[in-house]
């Protein structure tokens, strides 16, 4: 099983710092603690800051213990000026026994503090997607050591909901995982249908590749195949010779109805013809019967001449 300690080594493993951060020993210069710090606010915890921090301590462990309390006595102040939380009944590490002896356990409570300083800072959601992302035994734990943390520190309401997001995370991880667990059944069962599939192609292919030759005529197949062959090409050839005397009758039509076009083309003119014909009959039937109006008028008009003559001659 994980110690705390452990668990919270691989979390701190998440970061990309320059210092060394894979084990206890390497830890205990406080070097890769100050650089965790510093990505997780550079705001608080920024490069001035860091530049505090000794680098080359090498294994002078009075040089060690003055960089841990640096960097525990700026933890408390987060605590205090940043996430307005009061460490109260956490037990602070003892950074000599850590500085000296490489405490193990001392370690663990300083790794926890600064893991509260991750869950809670502006880029909580961020940190809590990776700490999603790891072992899940190392999560488990990790959730704990969180979980310690609300018990035994007066803290807000922010860590609690970290821990509850925690928790909802965890739980649509597991979700999602039960899913890809049945997709996973149901892709192995299609590939076993997939593979009956197969089996039962190859051994219809066979059977077809055992069928008698279509074209050979010596067999009963091959004649019925020869047979319904002569009946297609007989049907084609019918087909051929309908389709060649609807194309002539189609030809017959076009020109017949050419034919009828000229045809009323001349109706229309005969038409127009007899109607002129007949304008000018009514014509001349109106000049005729005025002609004869005419003459009517001139015998009468000679009449009444001869007349007054006749009248002038007796007076």
């Amino acid at each position: 099983m994980n110690s705390i300690t452990d668990s919270l080594i691989s979390w701190l493993q998440t970061f990309n710092v320059s210092a060394p951060h894979k084990t206890v020993d390497q830890l205990s210069d406080g070097v890769a603690l100050a650089q965790v710090l510093h990505k997780i606010d550079p705001d608080f915890f920024d490069s001035s800051w860091l530049s505090k921090v000794k680098t080359d301590v090498g294994s002078n462990w009075r040089l060690k213990f003055s960089n841990l309390k640096k960097i525990l006595k700026a933890i408390i102040d987060y605590y205090n000026e940043v996430l307005f939380q009061q460490i109260t009944e956490f037990r602070f590490p003892d950074v000599g026994a850590i500085a000296e002896r490489g405490s193990r356990d001392e370690m663990g409570r300083l790794l926890q503090l600064i893991l509260g300083c991750a869950v809670n800072c502006s880029r909580k959601q961020e940190y809590i997607q990776v700490i999603m992302g790891l072992e899940e035994a190392v999560q488990h734990v990790v959730m704990k050591a969180i979980q310690e943390l609300i018990t035994k520190v007066d803290l807000n309401e922010q860590l609690k909901k970290a821990l509850d997001e925690l928790h909802a995370t965890a739980q649509a991880k597991e979700q999602i995982a039960q899913r890809c667990h049945e997709l996973d059944m149901q892709v192995t069962m299609l590939q076993d249908e997939k593979v009956s599939l197969m089996q039962e192609n190859e051994k219809l292919m066979e059977k077809l590749n055992h069928v008698e030759n279509l074209e050979d005529p010596s067999t009963p197949a091959g004649r019925r195949y020869q047979q319904s062959q002569q009946r297609i090409d007989t049907l084609q050839a019918e087909v051929f010779k309908l389709e060649t005397a609807k194309d002539e009758l189609r030809i017959k039509v076009e020109f017949q109805e050419k034919e009828i076009l000229n045809l009323q083309e001349k109706n229309e003119e005969l038409h127009k013809t007899l109607n002129e014909a007949q304008t000018l009959k009514d014509e001349l039937d109106v000049l005729r019967h005025t002609s004869d109006k005419v003459e009517h008028y001139e015998a009468a008009i000679e009449t009444y001449k001869k007349k007054e003559k006749k009248t002038k001659h007796v007076g």
